[in-house]
């Protein structure tokens, strides 16, 4: 759809814009904003905020995010895991949920959150989202999805739970309270939730927890519940969010700075993901770095509004790709939807018991929590196992934003640890294939005269003394034999090398030289070796010993080996060429 930041970017929403374009952007728009408002209640209270900001949220962010994003496809707003990491922040700050002060904190949290996205899209740093692996996502999605399924058990049970993200505690004080569960109020969470999952299942179109609000609503006012403990959200501010400026408290600015970044790239993954998802499928353009310029935006606007952060939803994504929306348009119509609810509708709320809005969240995450994905994919990858266990065990003991980074970390130093200690291996030709194959666990001969060995991996700074190291060592080990006589380093894996790693190549030779060897060289690529030339590396290598393959490079190390030795003593035929040397 573009690459233009202009404001008047949605003008081109019209071109070849029809009639049918216009009924299919207004059904979705009917359709997510019924689902929307009463997830966005819910939502606020999952990130300790009144359920009134969560609509302020929706109608803000939802429509500033269509207007600068690039997907037609995309809702933004209240998202259940941004709003539990949200609240993590928030909870370190020994606040209280729902005060003006946590209301006026979250502001501040969600401008943060917004200028760290704004500058990502702006410097066109999208990519950055990619360097929270795949294991962590999969380790805090199923933590992350079932502390908000034991969050919302205060309001499902009828009593209040430990404000906190850390599972343990959650579960003791569950545990503790629970002979005060208020029947009224569990029977109100019970309904709601098989209303919703049944709707579901008859169709993805019956706004399930719109019904849910109704159903429950009228119980709870017909029969006064709320006589019997059941908590309601009681009164609701009438009418579209006033302006009001965040609190500018620069001491916690910098304090939630950590678990800004936190949200800010995890909610990026969510919401890129699921705009290049949707885009792929029905070929659309789209620009990642606008994206999270809208996203940006979108959380920037709604910290003067009153709301939190909000991120991008795959459930409401997924219906307006479903029913088939033609552009942002739809978005802004769900927008406009959710204003029209808080100026005229707000009031009817008074009697929603909070026991609802616990079972939409709940019917949202309970399908998230997969604590089996993380045995699967430790089965494919320990490493990789271990940082999505480490980042979901964690979860127990540790805010939620602060176990998510400690899985990034434990996630980077795996691939550090990697990087730092790389397989190099150790060649020889297999007589029965022909191909050259690592000599590491398997009983296969190699030339007395040439070592062959190759670098499996980039040589950079971290790794070029280990890579250096381990060279020598093997040639220790063969120089025991008194007939080697050449070192050929195959740098096919080698795809990069910075300043360390060509100072280190240069070392190496003159190492390996003053032992009475000679290198060579095969398969160095056109950038690697233009580093190594300006290092030096046509003063320490012949040329005749660099090559431009494997078989060039083995055919013309053999016509300078010691034939005699070949010949009379050598009691292999590593070689092809070996054949014809021994007669």
């Amino acid at each position: 759809m573009g690459n233009s930041l202009s404001p008047f970017f949605f003008f081109n929403w019209f071109r070849d814009y029809s009639i049918p374009f216009l009924i299919k952007d207004t059904t979705a728009g009917l359709t997510v904003a019924a689902v929307y408002v009463p997830q966005a209640m819910a939502y606020a209270l999952l990130a300790g905020m009144p359920p009134i900001t969560g609509l302020y949220t929706a109608f803000i962010a939802t429509v500033v995010a269509a207007f600068f994003g690039s997907s037609r496809f995309l809702n933004t707003g209240p998202v259940a895991m941004t709003c539990l990491l949200s609240a993590s922040v928030l909870y370190s700050f020994q606040l209280e949920p729902q005060t003006d002060k946590w209301v006026s904190y979250m502001a501040l949290l969600a401008l943060l959150v917004g200028l760290i996205r704004l500058s990502i899209g702006l410097l066109r740093f999208g990519f950055i989202v990619d360097l929270i692996s795949h294991s962590v996502v999969i380790g805090f999605t199923s933590a992350g999805a079932l502390v908000i399924a034991l969050s919302q058990l205060g309001h499902l049970f009828g009593f209040p739970v430990e404000k906190t993200t850390q599972l343990i505690i959650i579960i003791l004080d569950i545990f503790l309270k629970i002979n005060e569960l208020n029947p009224y109020t569990f029977f109100l969470g019970i309904l709601a939730f098989l209303v919703i999952v049944l709707s579901r299942k008859v169709s993805p179109y019956i706004p399930g927890a719109l019904i849910a609000v109704f159903v429950t609503s009228f119980l709870v006012y017909h029969y006064k519940l709320y006589n019997y403990g059941v908590d309601i959200v009681g009164k609701v501010p009438q009418g579209l969010p006033a302006f009001s400026l965040p609190v500018f408290d620069l001491k916690a600015f910098s304090a939630m700075g950590g678990g800004a970044v936190v949200v800010a790239l995890f909610g990026l993954i969510e919401a890129v993901a699921i705009a290049k998802t949707l885009a792929i499928r029905v070929g659309d353009r789209w620009d990642p770095n606008r994206e999270l310029v809208g996203q940006g935006l979108a959380n920037i606007a709604v910290a003067f509004f009153k709301g939190f952060p909000a991120g991008g939803s795959f459930s409401r994504s997924s219906l307006n790709f479903t029913l088939g929306a033609k552009t942002p348009l739809a978005s802004v119509i769900t927008g406009i939807l959710v204003g029209f609810t808080l100026l005229y509708l707000a009031p009817y709320f008074y009697y929603l018991p909070k026991a609802t809005l616990s079972a939409i969240v709940l019917s949202a995450v309970i399908d998230l929590i997969k604590p089996w994905e993380i045995l699967k994919l430790y089965r494919i990858n320990p490493r990789d196992g271990l940082a999505a266990g480490i980042t979901f065990s964690s979860v127990f003991f540790l805010d939620l934003w602060v176990a998510i980074t400690l899985g990034i970390v434990v996630s980077f130093g795996s691939f550090l640890y990697r990087t730092m200690y790389p397989k190099i291996v150790v060649l020889t030709r297999d007589p029965q294939s022909g191909t050259f194959v690592n000599v590491e666990g398997r009983d296969l001969p190699q030339c007395p005269q040439i070592l062959y060995i190759r670098p499996n991996t980039s040589i950079y700074f971290g790794n070029a003394q280990y890579v250096h190291d381990y060279i020598v060592d093997k040639v220790l080990q063969r120089r025991k034999t008194g007939v080697l006589k050449y070192v050929l380093l195959d740098m096919e894996a080698v795809n990069n090398i910075d300043a360390a790693g060509t100072e280190t190549i240069i070392r190496l030779i003159k190492t390996l030289k003053n032992t009475g060897l000679e290198v060579a060289f095969a398969n160095i690529g056109c950038d690697v070796y233009s580093l190594l030339e300006r290092a030096g590396f046509d003063k320490v290598v012949n040329s005749d010993l660099v090559f431009d393959s494997k078989g060039q490079s083995v055919a013309e190390l053999l016509k300078k080996v010691n034939f005699r030795f070949c010949k009379e003593k050598c009691p292999y035929k590593v070689f092809v060429e070996c054949e014809k040397l021994k007669k």
